[in-house]
């Protein structure tokens, strides 16, 4: 009986991460499909490097937004102020952003025949992990 009992405290820190990434999959679908509709939109006017990394800002403003609520209130449950937990995920999301749009657009200057999407992926998922535990320790 023992056993069963610390089944639930063993769980119990996965929850947050688990909601965390339900959060990050609902912020990652606005911010993928922004990338790509701006990143389309402004490559013309002002070229490929320059409109990743544009559209890798701006996607990630339209979808940091969202996340921040959801994470605040759902996933962390905060007591946390805004105005400090606002002013350290921004500042964590301006790092990761640049980091993204810098490998992103690094990247498709490498294998410019590969899709955008290639490069953006999976650099943001390695950047998921290290969002998490820098928001979990200083944000909320």
């Amino acid at each position: 009986m023992h056993s069963a009992a610390a089944a639930p405290q063993n769980a119990a820190p996965a929850r947050p991460f688990g909601r965390f990434a339900l959060s990050s999959l609902v912020s990652a679908g606005v911010d993928l499909g922004a990338f790509e509709l701006l990143a389309r939109g402004l490559e013309g006017p002002i070229g490929e490097g320059a409109a990743i990394l544009a559209a890798t800002c701006l996607a990630r403003g339209l979808s940091a937004l969202a996340n921040y609520l959801i994470n605040y209130f759902l996933v962390f449950h905060s007591r946390a102020s805004y105005g400090r937990s606002a002013g350290l995920y921004t500042a964590i999301t301006v790092g990761k952003t640049l980091c993204s749009g810098l490998l992103v657009a690094l990247a498709a200057a490498l294998a410019p025949e590969l899709p955008r999407l290639c490069f953006k992926i999976p650099v943001d998922s390695l950047l998921f992990f290290v969002n998490y535990l820098l928001q979990k320790a200083f944000v909320y």
